[in-house]
């Protein structure tokens, strides 16, 4: 564990072994079915002492089998280090011999991505509230030297509240999240991962990459939350990757007329080929483009 996680406080998630499934029955009621994966199910659950509605997930540990277990272990204890206003919380775990469960906060508004569908594109304004929120998750994970190396708009889900103005997001899925113990802040990782679309260049090249690779990620989710497509467009991987690897970005579509240039200005530094040069997530906090008032 990192020297800076060890400083602070850990918020304490309780993980309970039960005999079986029967045992989570009894403290939660299952509402419906939120999504399906290869080794699991995502629930929406009511806590039937409190009333609350939580998520469950839940993961069948043979079917995932060891190494899939060893990651969903990683995950499980990353996201009990936790704590963010915009990071989806692990409120707590059970665990069968067969079966895990994750409890976790509700984000009943959905993925992102399928809001971006259905809206297109957001404005400038909307665009720079996730964009705030989204570099203050990240750069509350690099204070904790822990690397997300999956941030894409799928991975970002909406809380609902009375106003749909509000754009409470929430970062989740930290299944290939893991922690980097270089004091530095800056050690290499070399496992190649991640969704394409969002694979900063350094990842594809294989040469080892730094946190930064997810800065990179909130560039590409930026530009398309303002255009509503992705920066680098091709009609396979490997011509993806390639685009990736040039960094060239264009705003030749109509709608960035309506974009301004310190937008603009803010996506060139974020989707940098060139680490070095590329912004750090508080960088993009303090950026003017971000800070402001409108």
């Amino acid at each position: 564990m990192s020297a800076k996680l060890r400083s602070q406080p850990i918020p304490v998630v309780p993980h309970t072994r039960i005999e079986e499934e029967s045992d989570l029955d009894k403290i939660y009621h299952r509402v419906k079915t939120l999504g399906k994966g290869g080794f699991g199910v995502v629930y929406k659950a009511v806590h039937r002492q409190s009333g609350r509605h939580w998520a469950i997930k839940i993961i069948h540990k043979e079917k995932a089998g060891s190494s899939a277990i060893r990651n969903l272990e990683r995950e499980v204890n990353i996201m009990k280090m936790v704590q963010h206003e915009h990071i989806v919380k692990l409120h707590e775990v059970y665990e069968t011999s067969k079966q895990m469960y994750l409890v976790m906060e509700l984000c009943d508004g959905g993925e992102i991505l399928i809001d971006l569908k259905n809206r297109g594109s957001y404005t400038e304004n909307q665009t720079r509230t996730i964009m705030k929120r989204l570099a203050s998750a990240v750069a509350y994970l690099d204070d904790h030297n822990i690397v997300h190396r999956d941030l894409k708009l799928a991975n970002i889900l909406l809380k609902k509240s009375g106003d749909e103005r509000s754009l409470n997001i929430k970062v989740s899925d930290f299944g290939l999240a893991c922690i980097v113990l270089d004091q530095s802040g800056y050690a290499m990782m070399q496992t190649t991962c991640g969704t394409p679309l969002y694979m900063a260049p350094e990842v594809i090249n294989d040469l080892g990459y730094t946190r930064k690779c997810d800065v990179w990620s909130i560039g590409v989710i930026m530009y398309m939350l303002l255009c509503g497509e992705g920066p680098f467009i091709a009609d396979d991987e490997d011509k993806l990757f390639e685009l990736i690897k040039k960094g060239e970005i264009t705003f030749n579509q109509p709608i960035w007329k309506t974009v301004s240039d310190s937008a603009k200005e803010l996506l060139q530094r974020i989707l940098c080929v060139n680490t070095a040069k590329r912004y750090t997530a508080k960088e993009i906090l303090n950026h003017s483009w971000i800070t402001v008032c409108v």
